[in-house]
């Protein structure tokens, strides 16, 4: 009898919490907007929405094939693809090339991104039409070379992703291409370009990678389309994804999907945003993003060029503001806020800042997992002794203070 009372009070004790901690959508200008919620779970939808970018300028032909752009030191940088030189650009704000800066020792193989942290700009050779690379690379150029020097040095690394087993030969009928990387809690995050299927995949690389790593696939999300560059402003913590959708005889519209209110490193797990950015026609082929503020930045096009339309390179500018207001709800309750866990991932044993007799185990949509209990006041704790999925992120709650902590398994 006492066992059945102590779990029924464990089990009220849960449901109650959870009922104080309202799980929902919590962005004012969703379509299924709770004003109850208050622990946001990634399930906003919203209408169709339209946004037109500001032409800034139409770029000169050294840019005609640009692809990935990010803003530092009031520039912008940007690069061009496969079977261009192995510069990169450093240009105004109105985007007027100032100088070209060459990578010494480098290969642009296919160019396809580029990203940065407060050190390092990163240059991702991974470019992947065919689907058949097995040279996959990421460049790295210090900060301070660039300042005052026209020709850098580099180190580069190489990947590859853990779930290609086939290089065969498939131009654009594959899931194995990318253009968009970002740097995040010292990790390198890239977003496929799903030819075959529409989805986008993300995989992490540690920033500490030399040799060869192999990439850890984290999640994928259906866009409807290809997604060619992405930016992140980490103050903010706000994504956006920049692509472009095939409608039918190659006739190709842009958009941008903005995420935001999202956990820690698990980008598609709060909202996300699909924003229609204009057509071919005006916005040309959309290549490069990147934020200057956490709600505006620039927008890159490369030229299209056929035997019936001519449609120069361009730059644009937008300003995202209005779609981020109101909408900073708290992705958990505010005394859940994460304290240090170690190792985080872990995929074995993990160590808490604080003891505990009784945890209890959620996923991201507050649904229970498990359950442990120790006779004696103890801080470490086997994982795999626990239902949980690999590549998965958690809370542990401690039972006794309501407070909780968030991991990734891995």
């Amino acid at each position: 009898m006492k066992l059945i009372f102590a779990s029924f009070f464990i089990g009220f004790q849960f449901i109650t919490h959870l009922c104080l901690a309202q799980i929902g959508c919590t962005d004012p200008q969703a379509q299924n907007f709770d004003p109850a919620a208050n622990w946001n779970d990634g399930s906003c939808t919203y209408a169709t929405t339209n946004y037109s970018l500001q032409l800034v300028t139409d770029f000169p032909d050294e840019l005609q094939e640009n692809s990935g752009l990010i803003f530092y030191n009031s520039n912008l940088y940007s690069i061009n693809d496969g079977g261009n030189s192995t510069d990169f650009q450093e240009l105004d704000t109105q985007g007027t090339i100032m100088r070209s800066i060459n990578v010494s020792g480098s290969q642009n193989i296919d160019w396809e991104a580029i990203s940065q942290n407060d050190s390092t700009i990163y240059l991702g050779d991974f470019g992947n039409n065919g689907g058949n690379r097995q040279d996959l690379s990421i460049y790295r150029v210090s900060k301070n070379e660039i300042v005052n020097n026209d020709t850098v040095t580099m180190n580069q690394f190489w990947f590859t992703y853990p779930d290609q087993n086939s290089f065969s030969n498939s131009s654009n009928n594959h899931n194995f291409d990318c253009e968009a990387f970002v740097y995040y809690q010292d990790s390198l995050h890239l977003f496929t370009k799903g030819w075959q299927n529409f989805y986008t995949k993300h995989y992490v690389i540690p920033l500490n990678a030399i040799d060869t790593v192999v990439a850890i696939l984290r999640d994928s999300l259906w866009v409807d389309g290809l997604i060619t560059d992405a930016t992140i402003d980490t103050i903010s913590e706000r994504l956006i994804l920049l692509g472009y959708k095939n409608n039918g005889s190659n006739f190709y519209t842009s958009f941008v999907y903005l995420l935001f209110n999202f956990p820690t490193n698990d980008f598609f797990a709060g909202n996300k945003r699909r924003i229609e950015i204009g057509n071919m026609l005006t916005v040309s082929q959309t290549e490069g993003i990147t934020f200057n503020s956490s709600t505006s930045g620039f927008v890159s096009s490369e030229k299209i060029s056929s035997s019936i339309i001519t449609i120069p390179p361009k730059l644009f500018s937008f300003n995202f503001q209005s779609y981020f207001e109101n909408s900073q709800s708290s992705i958990q309750p505010k005394e859940e806020e994460p304290v240090l866990v170690f190792p985080n991932p872990s995929n074995h044993e993990l160590t808490l800042p604080w003891s505990f007799k009784n945890l209890i185990f959620l996923d991201l949509s507050g649904n229970k997992i498990g359950q442990l209990k120790s006779i004696e006041p103890k801080r470490t704790i086997d994982l795999l002794a626990l239902p949980l999925m690999k590549s998965n992120t958690y809370y542990i709650r401690n039972e006794d203070t309501q407070k909780a902590v968030k991991f990734l398994f891995q």
